[in-house]
């Protein structure tokens, strides 16, 4: 019998009549023969193995056993007493899918790597919780199977009234017919997998969620209505009400399997690898802030909360007096933006520099030691961003991206990274990651925070 799976890498087996990510991969039986396993060493093969195909460089072979005994472990301890095997068989199937639709590694975008870094703790937790979701499934009971049936008929039915777009179509000149096969098919897979939120029913208040957000991705054309459904049920199970817009807003409404809070939902459709985001990985993650590009435009950050709020009725007047006389009233801030004299200036003592490296690789290899012998050698009260050139279109595919990084030292001597990009519409990207506190076994910023345990951030947030 053949399995189709959805993948994002050129150079994985590619089908030629879908777009690079929505094909599918014929997959004729078993990937690994695994049969004489027990169901948690099957599914961490499964998990370890299609991890290896994402080439992820930044992990290393003691990384992958030490996942695989994670995630052997997390499903040991949930694993039922008995498994049929279609249902073994169609888990482990459902493995080899999830990797490649959800863990980020498009190779069109340069910084995919990058983000595959930095989200990969939220995207194992965000595995692990579906897993349990997974394993702990009970016997449907005959309401909730014709609760199911419906919900699944609506979404069928709606998919067929959703316009084509030019873009549903491209880039391999696939048919509208063709479009809409595509997107029949896509949807029986996701409602037939064991690991997807719609394998069982939700609440009516979360389908309704489900239903509005659905009708919102219709704009844009088939594919992406499709493609966006995961995110869309993830955004529902949020929140066990029908309140619609705050959908995908802290707090969230989700029980977890280990000890740790939901901050926010991350991705979307089209290989963006929808995941949750977790307290325990804040600092690590970091924080993604984007300027505004209108002129005279404030912004002071705090480099571990992120962008304090100036009030608009404050907003008139000299900047440079305005952020001084707030700081000094509030008693806070490490960074003011001056949008301008495209600015950034340290605040309350602190101290920046330029960091000379390209990628968050390069950044995070360099210990707390070195980049406060920076600060104390090269630190500046401020730096122009003016360098940044404009760029058409929120990401720029492979080639040169303009981008700089800076390291700030504040008042208190904690100590942050900072990438600077510019987007579209005269907006600056400000990525800011602060560094753990000093301590022996600190030295670096390269190790990702474990994701064998639960924990929330102390000082971190979102």
């Amino acid at each position: 019998m053949s399995v189709f799976i959805i993948i994002g890498p050129a150079n994985e087996a590619q089908s030629t009549e879908l777009p690079a990510f929505v094909q599918r991969v014929q997959i004729a039986g078993s990937v690994l023969d695994d049969h004489n396993k027990s169901l948690a060493e099957a599914i961490a093969d499964r998990f370890v193995n299609a991890l290896r195909k994402r080439n992820y460089g930044f992990l290393k072979e003691n990384k992958f056993e030490s996942l695989r005994k994670e995630i052997h472990d997390f499903a040991a301890k949930y694993q039922p007493a008995r498994t049929s095997p279609a249902k073994r068989k169609m888990l482990l199937s459902a493995i080899d899918r999830y990797l490649p639709a959800y863990f980020l590694n498009r190779p069109d975008f340069r910084e995919e790597q990058e983000m595959a870094y930095l989200k990969f703790p939220d995207q194992v937790k965000t595995f692990k919780w579906k897993l349990w979701l997974a394993l702990n499934r009970t016997p449907i009971t005959p309401e909730q199977f014709e609760r199911r049936e419906a919900q699944h008929n609506w979404i069928r039915e709606y998919i067929t009234t959703v316009p084509i777009r030019p873009g549903d179509t491209r880039p391999i000149n696939m048919t509208p017919d063709g479009a809409r096969k595509w997107a029949s098919a896509y949807l029986e897979q996701e409602l037939a997998d064991p690991l997807s939120l719609l394998y069982d029913p939700m609440t009516h208040s979360q389908f309704e969620v489900f239903k509005q957000w659905m009708k919102r991705s219709a704009a844009n054309g088939l594919v992406k209505t499709v493609t966006d459904i995961p995110v869309r049920a993830l955004g529902a199970w949020a929140h066990n009400h029908a309140d619609v817009e705050k959908a995908y807003s802290h707090p969230f409404d989700i029980q977890l399997p280990f000890e740790d809070e939901v901050r926010s939902i991350w991705g979307g459709g089209g290989g963006a690898g929808t995941h949750l985001t977790f307290a325990s990985n804040a600092l690590f993650r970091g924080r993604d802030v984007f300027l505004d590009g209108r002129k005279d435009s404030r912004h002071i950050f705090d480099i571990v909360r992120g962008p304090l709020q100036i009030a608009p009725q404050v907003q008139e007047g000299d900047p440079d007096e305005l952020i001084a006389h707030w700081i000094q009233k509030h008693g806070k801030g490490d960074l003011a933006y001056n949008d301008s004299t495209v600015t950034l200036t340290a605040l309350r003592g602190g101290k920046i520099t330029e960091l000379n490296v390209v990628n968050w690789f390069e950044a995070d290899a360099l210990s707390n030691g070195e980049l406060r012998k920076l600060i104390a050698e090269k630190s500046q009260m401020s730096i122009s961003v003016d360098r940044l050139p404009p760029a058409n279109g929120p990401r720029i595919m492979k080639g040169d991206k303009p981008r700089f990084f800076i390291v700030v030292q504040t008042g208190e001597k904690r100590l942050a990274v900072v990438d600077l990009k510019t987007r579209e519409f005269g907006q600056i990207e400000f990525y800011s990651r602060t560094r753990p506190t000093d301590s022996p076994a600190t030295t670096s910023n390269t190790q990702p925070p474990s994701t064998a345990g639960g924990g929330r951030a102390g000082d971190g947030s979102d």
